[in-house]
Formats: structure tokens, sequence, C-alpha cells
């Protein structure tokens, strides 16, 4: 009904008409950029990871180098500074990012090549110290003019008896050169940096890159960045922009007009219908909650009742055979499930009266012990196992014995029946605190909760048993509820579980949170 007179309000006010299009074209537009986001980034990562692999081979290529002009260092060939010196030339024409190539005596005073016009000698101190200091691994460091270069120095040969140092000058930029126009958009930007995460070159992201990966070059680990920060009118050009508005015009404004012409035809039909239908639901609601007051009923009494039978037969077993200890404790038994009988029905009777429940102070472990001596035996007889950890710490919970005894006794009871027909037949209860609640879990090895019923699991009537009232787990949470608790089915993860939720005595005594 209310949203029905929304609808009349929108339909009848101007103002709120020219919200509602406004409404639906910021969400078009919106959805516009959203998806033309989706897929300037999807686009972004796959050329920063064709970037990365990239560079990360163009990295590799220099070890290649490195190999080749150390052989070369290290040979006794006539002509050997000449040679080097053409292999060194013919890299840096097929390789531009390769600006020069050095090759340092370690002993002062000693050879040096290079295909620089002359090498400084602070620079080929920087290529000796460098290589002095390697244990056979490369160095990697700013070249001294910091242009977004740096030198990676090798000893040679790379053993502890190297004479010389050996280094290429690799420039930073030309290594993160890429040929696709992807690159050259103003919005994305890529940075280079050294192992100790100092820049090198390039122009790092704004705020936190999306892209951050270390080259996969195991002697040159540099770090690339990348990111990509666009403007809106490169996500929603005008062109776009205008043809969405004027497309989300003509449908809201069909969608209105269609939706005046049924909801006015229609008005008078339904103020009748409605009329009608509140009549007929009241007397259903009245119906329904007779019903269900009554069905709960024999629902609930049904387990001491069947208690009570088993331990009378089981008695007069006993006596049979004169075990008179053991018939004393049969009838103790049938006394308890009596009294539990009549609580239940008394329960029953103030909830329908809106009557407190009784709030005592209630051992956790008590009540597991109760239900493992109920239903053990029908355990057994089924051939399952149940399992029960009374906690080795007393919990202590306010709230109804008699109604948190049923609460656990209907789960127990039923992933008894949920382990029918599985080979593993077990059944686990455990109780603990957390926080300010005592935790229960039923948890079962049965085949699950259906999916058709599992988000209505606690409505009236809602059962996966072919002969089932549907009404357990509705009571159950409606005792729980009545002790400040809830009663929740966990996530599956190999065992279907119930959780039971308590405030403990001494707690903040406030409800459980959903």
């Amino acid at each position: 009904m209310n949203n029905r007179q929304s609808i009349y309000q929108i339909l009848g006010s101007p103002l709120l008409l020219f919200l509602g299009w406004a409404v639906v074209t910021v969400v078009m537009l919106a959805a516009a950029v959203g998806f033309e986001h989706r897929r300037l980034m999807s686009e972004f990562y796959d050329e920063a990871t064709v970037m990365h692999r990239l560079v990360s081979q163009r990295a590799d290529q220099h070890d290649a180098h490195l190999t080749a002009l150390s052989a070369i260092a290290d040979s006794e060939i006539d002509g050997r500074d000449r040679v080097f010196l053409n292999v060194a030339r013919t890299i840096q024409q097929f390789y531009p990012r390769i600006k020069d190539v050095d090759l340092v005596s370690l002993t002062p005073g000693g050879t040096v090549l290079s295909t620089r016009d002359s090498l400084p000698a602070e620079q080929q101190q920087m290529i000796r110290t460098a290589a002095e200091s390697s244990r056979g691994e490369l160095v990697i460091t700013k070249a001294p003019d910091d242009a977004g270069r740096y030198l990676l120095i090798k000893r040679s040969p790379n053993n502890e008896n190297a004479r010389y140092g050996l280094a290429l000058e690799v420039d930073g930029l030309s290594l993160l050169g890429m040929d696709t126009e992807f690159w050259s958009q103003p919005a994305v930007t890529r940075s280079l940096a050294l192992p100790d995460r100092s820049l090198l070159t390039g122009e790092p992201p704004a705020q936190s890159p999306q892209f951050m990966r270390r080259l996969s070059s195991r002697s040159q680990p540099l770090e690339l960045s990348a990111g990509i920060r666009p403007a809106l009118s490169e996500l929603l050009p005008w062109g776009l922009a205008i043809a969405l508005i004027i497309l989300s015009s003509l449908v809201y404004l069909a969608l209105a007009l269609w939706l005046r012409q049924r909801v006015f035809t229609r008005r008078a039909e339904r103020l009748a219908e409605i009329s009608a239908r509140e009549a007929r639901l009241a007397h259903a609601s009245r119906v329904n909650a007779l019903g269900e007051m009554a069905s709960g009923m024999a629902h609930e009494l049904t387990q001491p009742l069947t208690a009570i039978l088993s331990q009378a037969q089981a008695g007069r077993h006993l006596a049979a055979r004169g075990d008179m200890e053991a018939v004393g404790s049969a009838l103790q038994s049938i006394a308890d499930q009596s009294k539990r009988a009549s609580a239940i029905i008394m329960r029953l009777r103030n909830w329908s009266r809106m009557a407190p429940e009784e709030n005592t102070e209630v051992h956790v472990a008590g009540v597991l012990r109760n239900v493992e001596l109920l239903l053990s035996a029908e355990a057994r007889k089924n051939g399952v196992t149940l399992v029960v950890d009374a906690a080795e710490q007393d919990l202590v919970v306010r709230g109804d014995q008699v109604a948190l005894e049923q609460i656990v006794f209907n789960l127990v009871r039923n992933a008894i029946e949920a382990v029918e027909g599985v080979v593993e037949k077990q059944v686990s209860v455990s109780a603990r605190a957390q926080g300010s609640l005592a935790e229960i879990d039923v948890s079962d090895t049965g085949p699950g909760v259906p999916d058709a019923i599992r988000d209505r699991l606690f409505e009236p009537f809602a059962t996966g048993k072919p002969n089932g009232t549907g009404l357990g787990l509705t009571l159950c949470q409606r005792l729980s509820e009545g002790m400040g608790g809830d009663i929740r089915l966990l996530p599956e993860a190999g065992r279907t579980t119930f959780q039971v939720r308590i405030p403990l005595e001494g707690g903040n005594g406030g409800e459980v949170a959903g």
C-alpha cells in the first residue's frame, strides 16, 4: 500500500517527477563512468603486466652482455683492448639504453677501457670499489650524474682472483620505453626505483601505485611502479554524456506515462481489493496463531512424553530383574520428565499471555549433560556417535534452564535425524565463552541444510524433513530470544553447525546483536 501511495505522489508532483528523472539520469551516467573506469583499469593492468615482462627481459639481457664482455676482458687474444671496445660499441648500437661500457683495472694505474671520451678518476674509483666489494653478485648504483641512469657493475673474472671492474651505464627511461600509445596518455605514470626504493627515473604516482612489482631479473631487482588517474572528461566525453541524458529522458518519460496510465486506471479497483484483503488477513492471522500454538504444544510435548515412555519401559524390565536401585533412577527420570512436560505447558501458556519466563542462573555444563543423558540411547540405537564437551570452564548464563535444555535437545535431535543416511554418523556438542556470550555449537556430518529453505529456516512451518512440522527451530529461536540470545546457522565448512548464543551471567546484560 505504501509503495502504491508513493507512486501516486510521484506521478502527481512535477517536482518529484523531475527528481526521479534526475536520479535515473545520474545513475545511468554513473554506470557509464563505472563501466569505462573498469575497462580502462583492465587495459592498464594488461599493459603494465606486458611492460613488466618486457623490462624484465631487457634487464636479463644486461647479464648476457656483461658475461660476453667479461670473457673478452679475461682473454689473452691479440688486440684484446680493440676487440673489447668494438664489442662494447656494437652493444651500444643495438641496445641504445646502454649508454656506456667501462673496464677498470682493480690495480690503480692499470688498464682502463671505456666507450666514453674519458672516464673521470672518481668514477674509476667507484667502479673499482664496487667490484672489490662484490661476492659474486652484480652491484647496482646510481650513475654519478644522477640523470635517471644506473651503473651495473661486475667483477671480472667473477671470483676471488678478479682483476677488473666491468660496468654498464643503463638509461632507466629507455629501459621503460614502450611502443604503445597507452603510456603516452597524461593520466598514466610509471617509474623505476633501485632495490633500496630510491627513485631512479620516471614519474611516481601521486597516490599509492595501482601496479607495483619488482623485475623478474635476479641480478637487477628494480622496482617498477605504475598508476593511472583518468579525468572525468576521459571517462565520460561530452558527446556520450549528452547522448545518455537524451536516452535516459526518453526512457523515463515512457515509463512515467505507462505507470500513470496503469496506476490511475486501477486505483479504485485496488482500494476495494485492499479492503477485502485486510478482512481476510485478520481472520487468517487468528487461525494461524491458534494452529501454531496447538502444533507447537504437540511438538514440544512429544519429546518428554517419549522419554517418560522409554524410562517406564526400562523400569519395568529393571523391576523384573530385581534391580531396584536402577528402578529408582528410572522413576526419578520419569518424575523429572513429567516436571519438564508441565514446565513446557506452563511456558507455552505464559508465552501466549506475554508473561515473563523464569530468570535464574543456568549452568551450561549441566544442560549439556542432561541432553546427553536423554539422547545417548537414541544415538546408540541409530549408530550415531554423540560427542558432548561439557566445557572445561563453568559457564553460567541467566535464563530459563528448561528452555535452554529444550533448545539444545531439539538441535541435537535434529542432528541425529540429519545423519541417518550418511556413512560417518557423528554429532558434536560443545560450549565455550566468547566475550560476554556463551556459545553452544551443535554440529553434524549430515548433508546440510537445503538451499531452498536456508533463508527462511527459522520461519514457522519451513522444514526440509518429509514429515517435519517446521516448528522446532521457530520455537527454539523464540526461547533463545526470551533469554536475550539467538540461534544462527554457521557457514558450512565440512559440517552443518547451529550455534546458540546466550549472554553470560555477569556480562553486559544486553541482547545479542545480529
